[in-house]
Parts: C-alpha cells; structure tokens; sequence
C-alpha cells in the first residue's frame, strides 16, 4: 500500500470536520443533527494540530512516525482484514465477487495545499465498496446500540466521492484476543449511500485546514486541550529532537540494537582520530624548534631538516621577529614562524 507522506488520507478528515462543525453549520452546510454527531465523535481523532504537524515531517520521519505508532487496533486490523472479508461473504445473501482491491484515487481540491487520498478495500463486481473494520469485542455494545460510528461514516464519504461510487458497505468485526490469537464474535454490515452535503462539508473543511496550515496557527494550542493524537506527535517530535535522529522504533530491542550501532560507530571514529594524531605527530618528529621572547610576542621557530633555508637566514628572521611590533598587542601571544 502506498504511503500518505504529505497526503490528507479519508481516515484522517473526520476530525478536522468536526473542528470545523460550527462553521460548517453555520454555512448550512450540514444540520444540526449532524453537527451534534460531529461533536459526540471521539477524541482520539486527527485534529488540525496533530494533522498540521504530521504533514510537516520529512519522509524518513515520516516512515518513522508510523513504526512509533503502529498500536494494537491497527495491527488487529491488518492481520484481521482477511478473515474480515472471508465473514461478510458468509453472511451476504446473494453472490458476489471482488473485482478490486487496496485501490487508491488521490484528488486535487482548489485551494487546498495537500492532495487528498482515499483507500478502498474492495470493490466488490455490482461496482459497491466494501471497507472492512474491527474493534474489540469488549465495545461491541456501542456498534450495536449506537450504529456505524460517524467517523466511519465521514470515511465512507470521501471514499464514494473520489471513487465516484454510489453504495459503500461497511462490515465491522467484534474481534477477541487471547494470546495474540483473534477470533470474531459478533458482526454487522452497514450499508451507507452517496451524500452530496457531506461531500460539500468535506471540501470547506479540507480548505479551511490548508488556509489554516498556511497562516501558521495550526499549533497554538494550550496543553489542557491537546488529545491523544497531539501528545502522540508532540512526543514523537521531542524523541526525534532529543536523540539527534535516532530512528523511533517501536520495539525495545530495535531501539538497543540501533543504540549499540552507533556507539560503534563512535569507537571507530576515536580510533581513526587517534591514528591521525599519530600520523601529525610523527611528520613532526624531524622539525627542530627555538623559543624566544620580544616585548610583544613568545616566538616559536620551527624548521626541519630538509629546510632549504640556510642557518644564517633562519637566525636573521628570528632577530627580526623579536623586534616585530604589531599594534597593542599582549606579550602572551605567541607568534609562530616554520622554514
């Protein structure tokens, strides 16, 4: 699957939809029963700060941001999607088959500095989407009292609208594990049509953020009000800053292996300015050397064996640096001459 360096991905705008709900609702662009939904999301969402500032990371930290949150729930998901898609089809009614799948289409939005990118997993061949999701059995209850989440919903919009599709099917997963062993409990498949408003929603909300990125004030932010997502990167960025680069990994042992890699690298580098030190010092082992002393300068006279200047002249120059007057100058400098 490609990566979403420098991409807004579907996942990640339902938080910033809901940042800018008010306004949103205001335009009547949305409802006011949508506009509470918006509101009753999650916390644990993209917001414009930890968004803002992901999109600020270069690529190899931006591959590095990923490893430092890989989390259990994304690894479920992935190792899950499989038997996820295997369920729905054991449910479904009638037959159908998957004619694509991890299809990607980006879009360039007027005045939206970032392209924005929706990932399906399924096309299924009566041209409808099937997205696959998991989530712990232990909040199943929430699937089953309240519905598809509306974050999902959100998701399911940008992915019919870049993929220009009518119908998504979203069937969710109540996943136990034990012992890194995942089983399915429980399952639900919610059908979710095509909606133009929220599709205009999306759009403000994405060149609300891009004007927002420009101006700068993505990241006044007091740190009472941050969310998981914000301490997320905040963190990422103080490690990266404080291990002058050292790549976060998530595993403990990666961490030690990498740490142990560059002390070795340090002993090398002390050898090799040892052998250099060695090297000066023995090019110097010929050179003959005379100290002496003018009201201004301590004089080091330095020459070798293979000088081509003769005694008398080196003598002569060493007269005339005692006699040398270079403005205010202090006695404790120190004035070299090599022949």
């Amino acid at each position: 699957m490609k990566d979403r360096f420098q991409i807004i991905g579907a996942s990640e705008i339902a938080g910033i939809v809901k940042e800018y709900s008010a306004n949103l609702f205001a335009e009547n662009l949305i409802s006011e029963t949508i506009s509470q939904k918006l509101e009753a999301m999650p916390n644990y969402l993209e917001t414009r700060y930890s968004l803002g500032k992901k999109l600020m990371l270069d690529r190899e930290q931006f591959k590095r941001f990923n490893e430092f949150t890989n989390n259990k729930a994304m690894s479920r998901g992935k190792e899950m999607e499989e038997a996820v898609k295997d369920n729905y089809f054991s449910l479904r009614e009638w037959y159908c088959e998957i004619t694509e799948s991890q299809t990607v289409k980006d879009k360039i939005i007027k005045n939206c500095k970032f392209p924005f990118r929706a990932t399906i997993d399924y096309i299924l061949n009566d041209n409808e989407i099937l997205e696959c999701k998991t989530t712990d059995i232990s909040q199943w209850f929430k699937i089953e009292n309240d519905g598809l989440p509306f974050n999902y919903y959100i998701q399911t919009q940008a992915q019919l609208w870049l993929h220009e599709k009518e119908i998504c099917e979203v069937h969710i997963a109540g996943v136990k594990t034990v012992n890194k062993e995942h089983q399915i409990l429980n399952s639900k498949t919610f059908k979710v049509g095509l909606d133009t408003k929220m599709v205009r929603a999306l759009t403000a909300s994405l060149i609300w953020f891009s004007a927002e990125f420009e101006k700068g004030t993505l990241f006044n932010k007091d740190e009472a009000d941050k969310t998981k997502k914000d301490k997320q990167i905040d963190e990422f960025l103080a490690l990266e800053k404080g291990t002058l680069e050292l790549p976060i990994e998530s595993n403990l042992s990666a961490k030690l292996a990498r740490l142990k890699e560059l002390e070795e690298i340090n002993k090398e580098y002390e050898k090799l300015d040892k052998e250099i030190k060695e090297q000066v010092k023995q090019s110097m082992k010929d050179y003959k050397f005379a100290r002496f002393k003018s009201n201004q300068f301590e004089i080091e006279a330095k020459y070798s064996n293979e000088s081509y200047h003769d005694e008398t002249s080196i003598n002569e120059a060493i007269e005339k640096a005692k006699l040398m007057t270079v403005g205010d100058v202090k006695s404790v400098k120190k004035l070299t001459i090599k022949y």
